[in-house]
C-alpha cells in the first residue's frame, strides 16, 4: 500500500546513518577508550576486578534506566522522573516486605503499580493535555518526591529483602547478575524496535508526526506507550539499585534522571526525535559509568564530577547535532 511505502521511507530517512560522517557515531567508544587510557595512569585501582564487578552492576542498572529514556527520546519526549520513580519502587518494596522474601512477589506488584501509575500520569499530562515533557515529567517527580516524604516522614524503613539482595550481588560465571539482566533487557528492547511493527512506528511517530499520523500511525498511543515502558523499566532498575546497595534510601536515585539521558545522548538518540537505538545507550551508559567511577577513584570533589559528566553531555551534544544536521539528498 501507498502509506506503508511512505511510512518506510521515512524510517529509513531516519534511522539511516551511512554517511561521510558516521565517524560520529564511534564516539562513544573513542570516549571510552580515553576513560580507560586516562585511568591507567590516574587509577591503577580501576582495572581491580571488584571494581570492574562494581562497575558492570552501576553500568547495568543504568543501561535499563537508558533504555526507557531512548524510548521516550525517540517519540521527541524525556523523563525526569525516573529517578523518582526508583527511589519510590525501592521504598514501596521495603516497607510492603518488611524485608521478608514471602512477601517479595506483593511487593514487586506494587512497585510495578506504581509505575504503570506514573507512566500513565506523564503520557496524559504530556498528550492529552499536551504539557511540555520537561515541565511534565519534572512536575511528576516533584509530586512523587513529595508523596514519599509525607509517607515516610523521611524515614524509608523496611527493609531489602534477601532475594532481591542476592540477585543485586550474585555473580554468575565471575559476571555480575544485573549484568545479564541488562544484556537481556537491552536485547528484548532492540529486538522491539528493529523487528516489530511497533518499533517502526516509535521511529515514525518521533521522526515525522504529521506525517505518521497521516499514514495510520497511532501516535498518541505510540508515544503514551514510551512514556509507561520509561517508567516500569525505571521501577525495574530501582528494584536492582535496592538488591545491590542492600538498603534503601530516599536518595539512592537521584542524578539517574540525567545520566540516563546523557547515556543516551551519548549513545547517538537524537532530542529531535526517530533516531538513536537502545544498543547504543548501553554503550553510553558505560561511558557515564566509567567516568564517574574513575573520578571517585581518584579521590576527586563531587563537584568534580558534575563538571566532567557535564563536559561529557556537551561533546556527545555538539557530535550529535553535527551527525544528525547532514543535508539530505532527495532522491
Amino acid at each position: 500500500m501507498l502509506w506503508r511505502r511512505r511510512l518506510s521511507a521515512g524510517i529509513r530517512e531516519q534511522t539511516d546513518t551511512r554517511s561521510p560522517r558516521d565517524w560520529a557515531s564511534l564516539t562513544p567508544v573513542l570516549g571510552l577508550v580515553a576513560i580507560l587510557i586516562i585511568a591507567l595512569f590516574l587509577a591503577p585501582s580501576f582495572f581491580q576486578p571488584a571494581n570492574l564487578g562494581n562497575l558492570s552492576r552501576q553500568a547495568a542498572i543504568l543501561a535499563i534506566v537508558a533504555a526507557g529514556q531512548t524510548l521516550v527520546l525517540l517519540v521527541r519526549g524525556i523523563d525526569l522522573s525516573v529517578g523518582a520513580v526508583m527511589t519510590l519502587s525501592m521504598v514501596i518494596v521495603a516497607r510492603v516486605s518488611e524485608g521478608n522474601d514471602d512477601q517479595l512477589v506483593g511487593a514487586i506488584g506494587a512497585a510495578l503499580l506504581l509505575g504503570l501509575i506514573v507512566g500513565v500520569l506523564n503520557a496524559v499530562l504530556v498528550v492529552g493535555r499536551r504539557v511540555p515533557p520537561f515541565v511534565a515529567t519534572l512536575a511528576t517527580a516533584v509530586l512523587i518526591v513529595g508523596f514519599q516524604t509525607a509517607w515516610t516522614q523521611g524515614v524509608p524503613g523496611g527493609g531489602i529483602p534477601s532475594a532481591l539482595a542476592e540477585l543485586g550481588s550474585s555473580r554468575v560465571l565471575g559476571i555480575p547478575a544485573p549484568t545479564y539482566i541488562a544484556l537481556i533487557v537491552i536485547g528484548i528492547v532492540a529486538i522491539i524496535l528493529k523487528f516489530t511493527i511497533l518499533g517502526r512506528w516509535l521511529y515514525s511517530a518521533g521522526g515525522n508526526p504529521e506525517a505518521a499520523r497521516m499514514s495510520g500511525v497511532p501516535v498518541a498511543w505510540v508515544t503514551a506507550g514510551a512514556y509507561i515502558a520509561c517508567s516500569l523499566l525505571a521501577v525495574f532498575a530501582g528494584l536492582l539499585l535496592g538488591g545491590y546497595a542492600g538498603y534503601v534510601d530516599a536518595y539512592l536515585g537521584v542524578g539517574y534522571d540525567l545520566d540516563s539521558i546523557a547515556a543516551a545522548v551519548i549513545g547517538g538518540t537524537s532530542f529531535a526525535g526517530g533516531a538513536g537505538g537502545v544498543g547504543r545507550s548501553l554503550l553510553g551508559a558505560v561511558v557515564i559509568a566509567s567516568a564517574l567511577n574513575m573520578i571517585v577513584l581518584t579521590g576527586a570533589d563531587e563537584w568534580l564530577q558534575l563538571v566532567v559528566k557535564g563536559a561529557i553531555i556537551l561533546v556527545a551534544v555538539a557530535v550529535q547535532t553535527t551527525r544528525w544536521s547532514r543535508p539530505r539528498r532527495g532522491g
